[in-house]
């Protein structure tokens, strides 16, 4: 971010088949947890086109984002497209 914030993250582009497609887990320089079903497409290509965003706020609003506690099951809920 070019505040300085930063995420740790992994990610697992899918098959499009209805499931959970897409999968971005993340852990913010902030100490959150935060995932999302955006499609960021092979590689990342979809971010590494965009500017970067100025927080890690901001990248929840631009991305679909949300935070959960780490541990639990909740990041496998969709998050985007918005349902």
């Amino acid at each position: 971010m070019t505040n300085g914030e930063y995420l740790i993250y992994a990610f697992r582009h899918g098959q499009n088949d209805g499931s959970l497609d897409h999968l971005f887990l993340a852990h913010a320089s902030d100490g959150r947890w935060l995932y999302s079903s955006f499609h960021f497409c092979n590689s990342m290509v979809a971010i590494m086109s965009d500017a970067p965003p100025g927080s890690i706020r901001e990248f929840e609003k631009r991305y679909a984002a949300r935070e959960f506690e780490g541990k639990s099951n909740e990041c496998l809920k969709h998050t985007w497209p918005a349902r």
